[in-house]
């Protein structure tokens, strides 16, 4: 009976629209071997055999959704420039909708280089594009939210600290009415506002100001609590790696899922946005939040065996629902 109910939830995906703002990027690998140190330098020489592109940050939680069968509404800021053209170009052929990336000339398109030999990264590089306080993008960025918010089920706010992610454009989210996922940045100085945060432990433990007295993962309870206390939200879905997954809600009940990872852990590159994608995709089709969890959970697992920010799909999933039944 278990099964039928998650089957249901999975048949319920395909169509539900999700409204993704945040921080897009494009994520840029370089594949190789290493047979040998520079002469110029004792470092790695990375003779180079492929090189592919990938959406990152919120794009990937949009390119989840798409490959989950939702139909994934994208609002975010990208520069007037080739990267930020091609990142555009990617998510277009990938189903997703994106009248809410908005051209900006004040900035360049984030852009993240992993050089990658035998699985293994030497190297990131990293061309940050920052939003300033005062760019005008803000309000465009508002705008766009009152406009497709209503047009959506659920909505995620992804914030990876690029300053595209302020007070008032989660406020503007808030406001829709609409169930509101926050995968939330440890480095943001204003609490945050939703249905759900999804923090990893290290961001839950930076984000609540609570120290562990032992194993943080045996403390879930006191974080939870101390994290509601600093933000508005609901519920607390905290990542925890090789332990799982945890539930935590205000009234000081937890609930956690045993890791499922299905394979070995090749990347966790973009893990985190398949999680958040996975949990907002069952909530829009009805699941209950745990049900939504153990989804997420089982996802989580899958893609940290794949290649770079990968995604999953609903197939997968229903190969491997035996896994997170508990």
């Amino acid at each position: 009976m278990w099964k039928n109910k998650i089957e249901s939830i999975l048949d319920g995906i395909k169509g539900r629209r999700v409204l993704v703002v945040g921080d897009v990027m494009l994520d840029h690998f370089v594949r190789g071997e290493v047979n040998r140190i520079s002469p110029e330098a004792p470092v790695p020489v990375v003779r180079v055999t492929s090189e592919s592109d990938m959406p990152g940050a919120a794009a990937n939680v949009a390119m989840n959704l798409a490959s989950l069968g939702a139909e994934p509404v994208m609002i975010g800021a990208i520069g007037n420039d080739s990267d930020g053209a091609h990142l555009k170009d990617l998510l277009t052929k990938a189903g997703v909708d994106c009248s809410g990336l908005i051209v900006s000339e004040s900035i360049h398109t984030t852009r993240k280089v992993r050089i990658i030999a035998r699985s293994q990264h030497v190297v990131r590089v990293d061309w940050d594009g920052i939003i300033s306080e005062d760019d005008p993008v803000h309000e465009k960025l508002y705008a766009a939210v009152r406009e497709l918010a209503p047009t959506c089920e659920v909505l995620i706010l992804q914030d990876y600290n690029k300053g595209l992610c302020d007070k008032a454009l989660n406020e503007t989210m808030a406001a829709s009415g609409k169930p509101l996922l926050v995968d939330p940045n440890r480095y943001c100085p204003t609490p945050y506002i939703g249905s759900f945060a999804t923090p990893n432990l290290e961001e839950a433990l930076i984000l609540s100001g609570y120290t562990p007295k032992g194993a943080a993962v045996e403390e879930l309870a006191s974080i939870a609590e101390a994290f509601f206390k600093r933000h508005n939200v609901k519920s607390l879905v905290i990542t925890l790696s090789e332990h799982g997954i945890a539930l935590c809600e205000r009234d000081g009940a937890v609930k956690r899922a045993k890791a499922a990872t299905l394979r070995g852990v090749f990347d966790v590159s973009g893990a985190g946005d398949t999680v958040v994608a996975v949990l907002g995709a069952a909530l829009a089709a009805g699941a209950t939040s745990w049900d939504a969890c153990q989804l997420a959970n089982i996802a989580g697992g899958i893609v940290v065996g794949k290649s770079g920010t990968a995604s999953t799909t609903i197939e997968e999933l229903r190969s491997n629902l035996p896994e997170i039944e508990n």
